[in-house]
């Protein structure tokens, strides 16, 4: 009797967590039509239907709204023999037209400009492709949960009726409690495709039905495609091992100077900068893609213009080429072992007017990305959206990358690629503007401050706009940490201290030497303190604020996680945990000086390793906004997916601020502004009383 009630509470109970299950996912679907409902009816888009012999245009304020009511609390229309639907019986509404009108229209209360027709043609095709993607992404949703359901169905009655043979006397005690048998997202499923015929297939449902199926390689173009990166990506495997011999090991075997030791190494490392970062571009679309994270509603991008994981890989790979090959001509032209019919500081500056090819064209999709780099350097002039922020992020992980972006257009601004490597060598004046004030004083702390101040303004913006402390001042506080630890890594003697601290001994007497090594040292405890608080501040940020983890009710971790394994969250924790700390890495001026200061071959490392971890973070950071909504950037929570709207004003409605925030704006400000020259003031102090006097050659 134990064990049959022990059967009886185990059956009971998973056959409930299935009904919960399939219920909730049932609730998801119809939200997620609501919510299309909702945004569609709020944006005032219109549906383009065309035929061959007219042009038409539905509004959906109205008509939209019916048809998804209908498909939700109507009936199934009638179905004849053949299989096809009665389409004019159906709960559908009928469509009403209103004819668009020509541009030779005579009366005048329709005559529209060419211009405008065809802006709003073109958004009309636009959101009618959104609006096939979303109902497409709902169909196949709905379809899977009919199948989940007949499987679990049909397990649970194998079960009972093994359990009727085995039990007589019991039989039939499971017989009126099963689980759900997929009814009701079968309806779902075929309202969903008499939607589609009416509004897309002129009714065919069997043609909605074959568009709305998923489709092998669905997404990712095609074999031939796939078949084409790999084999490309077998080539770029080829070079690099063979840059790889020929650069590094030449150096330990042979001792000869590697591609590390050429005066044009820093384009090549630059240019890989934003290389790596196309890859890692490419990596997080595949991810989010992969677990349906919809970020092209949350970035607001038109899905006309997004790029598959498979593009994108393409053209990283065809850059990676052409990088691997620039730069092994380069070096084996420069090593003499290759005849010099091409000059060799001819491939450093052809990769670079490749790279500029590469950030300008495809138009369709630069363009977008160049007009948000303007939005996000003007801030805080500009409201921020989810994106902007997303991007001034990135731009915090990429200081290394601007200042070999900046030498390199010093590079060839000064003339210095036209020199061979034996002309560099020979120069004693190569390079020079390198140590001028201007760049080492003014242009790389512009360089290293320019990314967090941008967010530090963005966040202080989104005050404004708001009028929540939380968590904006709060993020903007971590920002302002960041600074200050950049301006003491800029301007603090921490380096000058491990090149000179002998020297000192022998330069001053020794009471007034201790006397400068002991404030030096205490600067330098100050700044590793400054460094550790900011990394630890920056780390719990990303756990808890960013990535909605850390919460001891659910294991540390969050709720609804979307991702498979927890064992990936809690790695990943770890892993951020120490990159954090190695951002300080990034915060180290070029030839500073310093013992610790990573060689120029192995400083690309520390620059991959960066945006790596900022490519990880992104995967989480995603998926919290998308589960949560955390910031206030969406006007609902619930994401629909692969649906545009194009209705910003109503996402990013603000508030009228009050005297009160400006005031308090224009003070944490001008503290952060204050803090921020008592730094520089006080390094470079400390920095003058630690400088030795030249020697004599040098006077």
């Amino acid at each position: 009797e134990n064990n049959l009630s022990l059967f009886k509470h185990m059956y009971n109970e998973e056959v409930n967590k299935v009904k919960n299950f399939c219920e909730e996912k049932a609730d998801e679907i119809s939200q997620r039509m609501e919510v299309l409902v909702e945004a569609a009816g709020a944006s005032g888009v219109d549906v383009m239907k065309q035929k061959q012999t007219k042009r038409t245009s539905i509004s959906i304020v109205g008509s939209l709204t019916q048809r998804f009511e209908s498909m939700l609390h109507g009936s199934i229309g009638s179905q004849d023999p053949n299989g096809s639907t009665n389409l004019r019986d159906s709960s559908i509404p009928d469509i009403s037209f209103k004819q668009s009108m020509s541009l030779d229209d005579e009366d005048p209360e329709h005559k529209l400009s060419a211009s405008m027709n065809i802006i709003k043609k073109e958004e009309l095709v636009r959101n009618s492709d959104s609006i096939k993607r979303a109902i497409r992404d709902i169909y196949r949703t709905a379809k899977l949960l009919h199948n989940y359901s007949i499987m679990n169905y049909t397990g649970f009655v194998k079960i009972a009726k093994k359990f009727d043979k085995t039990f007589p006397e019991h039989k039939g005690m499971f017989k009126k409690n099963n689980c759900d048998d997929g009814k009701q997202a079968e309806l779902l499923a075929f309202k969903m495709e008499k939607i589609y015929s009416k509004w897309f297939c002129d009714g065919d449902i069997r043609e909605a039905q074959a568009q709305m199926l998923t489709k092998k390689g669905d997404g990712l173009l095609t074999d031939w495609t796939q078949l084409r990166l790999g084999y490309r990506l077998g080539m770029c495997s080829i070079l690099a091992m063979w840059v790889a011999w020929d650069c590094v090991w030449g150096q330990v075997a042979k001792g000869e100077v590697s591609i590390g030791g050429r005066s044009a190494f820093p384009v090549f490392r630059g240019i890989f900068g934003l290389l790596a970062w196309h890859w890692f571009w490419g990596m997080s679309v595949y991810v989010w893609t992969r677990y349906r994270i919809n970020y092209i509603f949350l970035f607001e991008f038109d899905p006309r213009n997004v790029d598959t994981p498979i593009d994108i890989f393409n053209d990283a790979v065809d850059e990676t080429l052409v990088f691997l090959i620039c730069m092994l001509m380069y070096y084996k032209a420069d090593a003499g072992d290759m005849p010099l019919w091409i000059p060799p500081r001819a491939y450093p500056l052809f990769l670079i007017l490749y790279t500029m090819k590469c950030l300008i064209f495809p138009l369709k999709t630069r363009i977008p990305l160049w007009r948000a780099i303007r939005n996000v350097i003007t801030a805080p002039l500009v409201s921020p959206t989810f994106f902007l922020t997303y991007v001034g992020d990135v731009f915090t992980s990429m200081v290394k990358v601007f200042q070999d972006l900046l030498w390199m257009v010093c590079f060839v601004a000064s003339g210095d690629f036209l020199l061979s490597e034996v002309e560099h060598e020979d120069s004693n004046n190569i390079h020079a503007w390198t140590e001028q004030f201007w760049y080492k004083n003014i242009a790389i702390p512009l360089i290293c401050l320019m990314p967090l101040w941008i967010r530090f303004n963005q966040c202080l913006r989104r005050y404004m706009d708001t009028g929540k402390r939380m968590p904006n001042l709060a993020n903007a506080f971590k920002y302002a940490l960041s600074q200050s630890v950049t301006l003491f890594g800029v301007f603090h003697p921490l380096y000058l201290m491990h090149s000179k601290q002998e020297d000192l001994h022998t330069a001053l007497d020794e009471q007034e030497g201790l006397s400068v090594i002991g404030k030096s040292n205490l600067f330098q405890f100050f700044w590793m303190g400054l460094f550790v608080a900011s990394s630890l501040y920056s780390f719990c940020w990303d756990v808890y604020m960013d990535w909605g983890l850390g919460r001891r009710e659910y294991g540390y971790l969050g709720p609804r996680l979307m991702f498979p394994k927890k064992s990936h969250y809690y790695m990943v924790i770890c892993a951020d945990l120490v990159l954090r700390f190695m951002w300080v890495l990034t915060l180290i001026p070029p030839q500073s000086g310093a013992k610790f200061e990573l060689p120029a071959y192995l400083s690309a490392i520390s620059m991959v390793v960066e945006l790596f971890r900022r490519t990880i973070w992104s995967f989480f950071r995603l998926e919290h906004e998308h589960r949560q909504n955390t910031e206030g950037f969406r006007r609902v929570n619930v994401v629909p997916l692969h649906f545009n709207t194009s209705h910003k004003h109503k996402y990013h409605q603000t508030t009228r601020v009050g005297w009160k925030v400006l005031i308090e704006i224009v003070v944490v400000t001008s503290v952060v502004i204050a803090l921020s020259a008592f730094s520089v003031i006080v390094a470079q102090g400390a920095t003058h009383r630690l400088q030795l006097p030249k020697p004599a050659r040098d006077l």
